[in-house]
C-alpha cells in the first residue's frame, strides 16, 4: 500500500481522496487551528504538524506519495492588482515544500492550485514550479480539471500537477489515451463525466445557489456575471465566508437553516470548503497512480 505525506492539508481533501484510492495517510501538516480540529477528528492516529516552516525532513515519515496544494492567495485571480505571486508570504511556501521534496525525493509529488498560477507574474511563477520539480529529477505533467465533470455539482476549475521521480509516469496519470467523454451541455439533466469509473453526477434541480453580490438582483448581476442558479450546479465556492448561499428550494434561506450547521461555524465552514480540494478529482488521480504502480497501466 502506498503511503501518503500530506502538506497544506486543510480539512483533508487530498487525504480522503487518496485513501479512497487505496493509499494510507501517515503524515499531515496544517497550520490553521480549525482545520487541525477536523483532521484530528478524522485521522486521530496520523502524525499532525503545524507550520510547514517548522518541519524538518527527519520529522516526515517515509511515504511514496507527497501531496500539497500550497496557498493560492498570492497567485489567485480573485486578488487582481494585489497578486504577489511566489514572492508572497503565502504562495511563497512552495519553496519550503520544494526544499523538503529535494531532501527526500518521494516517488510521486502532487500539487493543486488555482488556474491563476498559470499566468501569475506573466507565467514566470508557474515556470518556477515546473522547472524546480524538473531540476529535482521529476517528470512533470499538468492539467486543468473541473470538479463538475467528476460527479460534483459545483463548478471548480483547478490546475493539477503530477510529478513522478525519474520516470515518465506523470503524463500517464493525467492523460488517458483515446477519447474522453465530456458534458454535452451545461445545465439541467444528468450528463457524462470525464473520469472513467465514476457514476453520473446528481444534476436534479432541487438546489439553487446565489452569488453574494447577486442577491436581490437580476441573474446577470455580480462579479463575473454571477447571479443565481437553479440548474443543479453551484458556482465555485470560495473562502470569503458568505460568498455563495446554497439553498434547497423548499427550505428557508441561509446555509445553517438547510444543513443544521450552527451559526458560529458558518464562517469557518465556508472558508475551509472554499480552500478545499475536490475529493472526487483526487480519488481519480490516486486510482490512476495505483493502476500504474500495480502494472495495470503500461508506460
Amino acid at each position: 500500500m502506498l503511503k501518503v505525506a500530506s502538506f497544506f492539508s486543510g480539512i483533508g481533501g487530498f487525504d480522503l481522496g487518496l485513501e479512497r484510492a487505496g493509499m494510507e495517510v501517515v503524515f499531515q501538516c496544517e497550520k490553521d487551528a480549525f482545520c487541525q480540529k477536523v483532521l484530528r477528528k478524522h485521522w486521530p492516529n496520523v502524525k499532525l504538524m503545524g507550520d510547514i516552516n517548522d518541519v524538518t525532513i527527519n520529522e516526515v515519515p517515509e511515504a511514496e506519495v507527497w501531496c500539497g496544494g500550497f496557498p493560492c492567495q498570492d497567485v489567485s485571480l480573485a486578488n487582481q492588482g494585489k497578486r504577489k505571486g511566489l514572492k508572497g508570504d503565502r504562495s511563497g511556501l512552495f519553496y519550503k515544500y520544494a526544499e523538503l521534496i529535494e531532501q527526500r525525493r518521494p516517488r510521486w509529488v502532487l500539487v493543486e492550485n488555482v488556474p491563476g498560477l498559470l499566468n501569475s507574474n506573466n507565467g514566470n511563477d508557474f515556470r518556477v514550479v515546473i522547472s524546480t520539480l524538473d531540476e529535482l529529477g521529476y517528470c512533470v505533467a499538468w492539467r486543468i480539471l473541473d470538479a463538475k465533470y467528476f460527479g460534483t455539482p459545483q463548478r471548480r476549475r483547478r490546475v493539477y500537477i503530477v510529478a513522478s521521480y525519474q520516470s515518465r509516469s506523470a503524463a500517464e496519470v493525467l492523460f488517458e489515451q483515446g477519447s474522453i467523454a465530456i458534458a454535452h451541455r451545461q445545465g439541467l439533466g444528468q450528463r457524462e463525466i470525464s473520469a472513467t469509473g465514476f457514476g453520473k453526477g446528481n444534476q436534479s434541480a432541487n438546489l439553487y445557489s446565489i452569488q453574494h453580490a447577486g442577491i436581490g438582483r437580476k441573474p446577470s448581476a455580480g462579479p463575473q456575471a454571477k447571479g443565481y442558479r437553479n440548474d443543479g450546479e453551484t458556482y465555485t465556492l470560495d473562502s470569503r465566508g458568505s460568498s455563495d448561499a446554497v439553498c434547497q428550494t423548499d427550505a428557508p434561506f441561509r446555509v445553517r437553516d438547510t444543513t443544521g450547521v450552527s451559526g458560529g461555524m458558518d464562517g469557518s465552514r465556508f472558508r475551509t470548503l472554499g480552500n478545499a480540494v475536490a475529493v472526487p478529482v483526487i480519488e481519480w488521480i490516486g486510482k490512476r497512480i495505483m493502476a500504474i504502480e500495480e502494472g495495470r497501466i503500461n508506460i
